[in-house]
Formats: C-alpha cells, sequence, structure tokens
C-alpha cells in the first residue's frame, strides 16, 4: 500500500492509501506531505502559515466568548444572553432565578475576559494565540437548580 495526495488546483486535498493511484490527479507521497500542503507538479511545499494579528486573535476571543455566553442561554431556550439576563425581574421565581444567574455569569466572563487582555496589554502575559488558549479560564457556566 502506498500513500496518494490527491491534488486539486496545486493543492493537496486529501490523503488516500491504496495500491496504485485511482485517479489522475493522484500523486504519490511521503508520510510528511499534510492536507493543505501545495504541489507544484514535482515537489510538496508546506503551505505558509498566515500569522493573525494581535487584534485579529483579540476579536477572535471576544466574539467566541460572547457566543459561549449565548451558546449557553440557549441551552434553556432563551435567545441569547441578553434575553435570558432581561429576566431577572420576573415575576416567574424559575425565570428569574435563570436570569440573574446569568447577569451574574456574564459580568464574571467579561471581568476575566478583560483581566487577561489586560494582563497583555500590560506585558504580563504573553497574547493568546486565540480563543481556546483562555476558555478554560472563564467561569464554569451550569444552571442553578
Amino acid at each position: 500500500m502506498m500513500k496518494f495526495a490527491i491534488i486539486e488546483v496545486g493543492v493537496v486535498a486529501n490523503l488516500a492509501v491504496a495500491e496504485t493511484p485511482l485517479q489522475s490527479n493522484w500523486v504519490e507521497a511521503t508520510d510528511a506531505v499534510s492536507i493543505g500542503d501545495l504541489w507544484d507538479g514535482e515537489n510538496f511545499t508546506h503551505a505558509p502559515t498566515i500569522q493573525k494579528s494581535s487584534e485579529q486573535i483579540q476579536t477572535e476571543i471576544v466574539t467566541e466568548t460572547q457566543k459561549r455566553l449565548d451558546d449557553f442561554a440557549k441551552t434553556r431556550n432563551y435567545d441569547s444572553i441578553l434575553s435570558a439576563c432581561t429576566y431577572a425581574s420576573d415575576t416567574n421565581l424559575k425565570f428569574s432565578a435563570e436570569g440573574q444567574y446569568c447577569i451574574d455569569s456574564r459580568g464574571a466572563t467579561w471581568t476575566k475576559l478583560y483581566q487577561i487582555l489586560a494582563e497583555v496589554e500590560a506585558a504580563t502575559r504573553q497574547m493568546p494565540t486565540g480563543y481556546a488558549d483562555i476558555e478554560s479560564e472563564l467561569p464554569t457556566l451550569a444552571w442553578p437548580n
């Protein structure tokens, strides 16, 4: 069995293992070849890594943090965290408790995120490479009983 790179427009679109190439765009490859690598007709090269700016990373982190809060609220059929927060003064005690929890959780989450970003700005912490680097530091979201 041999490893083949499936080439589409000069890029390794997929990898396959077979006895022989099954299509004309299948090129024998070494174990070092990965999806996304480039093929110039003779040689494979790794695609250049695109570096994100600190502004792009911060935007991604803020967007993903908001999505995390909104997705949490949606587990109880609220439209978003903002929608859930509006129920804090509801006369229904369940809705009221959930709304207050969302207010508290939203505040704790943004407080922690902006603490992380302030540490980066103060150079006491390295810039995260993305949301995954800080997600575990955000407060746990779990509905009250």
